[in-house]
C-alpha cells in the first residue's frame, strides 16, 4: 500500500491509540487503569515486551488486577515463554479458579511444550468451566487430530463453530479433519469459509481440495 494510505490501516489507528494512552499514562501515572488499557493497545500492535511492562504496572499498582495477569500470562506465551505463561496463569487461578482464560493459557503453553496429556487436561478443565469456550474446542480438536482420533477432532470444531460461527481457524481446521475423513465436499465448504472469514488456508490444502484462495464460496 503506498505511504500516503497508511493513516488508513488498521496498524495506523492501533499506534494512534496507543500515542493516546500514552498521554493518559503520563498524566496519570498512578492509575491501573490507565496502564492496562495501553498494555492491551500495545498486545494488539504485538509489542509484547513493551506490554508486559504495562500490564506489570498495572498489576503492582492494583495487586487484585486479574486482568492484567492473565494478560501478562498470554504476552509471556506469545514471547515463547512458556514456563511464564504458565506460572502467571496459576497464580491467577489461585485468585479465581473458574478462569478460562488461565486454563487455555496453560494448555496452549504445554501444547507448545509438546506436553499432550497436560494440554488436554488444560482444555478440558476450561470446557468443565465453561463448555461454550471456542478455544477451548478449538485446541482440543487439533490435539485430536493430531492423536489421529478424526471424529474427535470434528466434534470438537463443529462445537467451536456453533459457539462462534465466524472463527475462521475452526473451519479451516475442520476442513482438515473432513478431508482425512474423505469428506471432500464439506471439507471444500468450511475451507471457502474461512477464505472468507480471512483465514489463510494453506495453499496446497486448497489445492488437494481443487480450490484456491480466490474461492471463497
Amino acid at each position: 500500500m503506498p505511504d500516503k494510505e497508511q493513516g488508513s490501516t488498521p496498524l495506523a489507528a492501533v499506534q494512534r491509540e496507543i500515542e493516546r494512552l500514552e498521554h493518559v499514562v503520563a498524566e496519570k501515572p498512578d492509575s491501573p487503569t490507565a496502564h492496562y488499557n495501553l498494555g492491551l493497545a500495545l498486545a494488539r500492535a504485538r509489542l509484547w515486551d513493551r506490554s508486559l511492562q504495562a500490564f506489570r504496572t498495572a498489576l503492582k499498582l492494583r495487586p487484585g488486577l486479574l486482568e492484567a495477569r492473565i494478560n501478562i500470562a498470554g504476552a509471556l506465551l506469545q514471547k515463547g515463554d512458556y514456563d511464564g505463561a504458565i506460572e502467571e496463569s496459576l497464580k491467577a487461578l489461585q485468585y479465581r479458579p473458574d478462569l478460562v482464560e488461565g486454563c487455555v493459557t496453560i494448555g496452549l503453553a504445554y501444547l507448545n511444550k509438546g506436553m499432550i496429556d497436560p494440554a488436554m487436561e488444560s482444555f478440558q478443565k476450561a470446557l468443565a468451566i465453561d463448555p461454550n469456550s471456542p478455544s477451548a474446542h478449538l485446541n482440543l480438536g487439533n490435539i485430536y487430530l493430531s492423536l489421529g482420533d478424526i471424529d474427535k477432532s470434528i466434534e470438537h470444531n463443529r462445537k467451536a463453530i456453533a459457539i462462534e460461527p465466524r472463527f475462521g481457524m475452526a473451519h479451516n481446521n475442520l476442513s482438515v479433519a473432513l478431508r482425512e475423513k474423505g469428506e471432500v465436499d464439506e471439507a471444500r465448504k468450511h475451507a471457502q469459509e474461512a477464505l472468507r472469514l480471512g483465514y489463510p488456508v494453506h495453499p496446497e490444502f486448497l489445492n488437494s481440495l481443487g480450490l484456491s484462495s480466490t474461492d471463497q464460496g
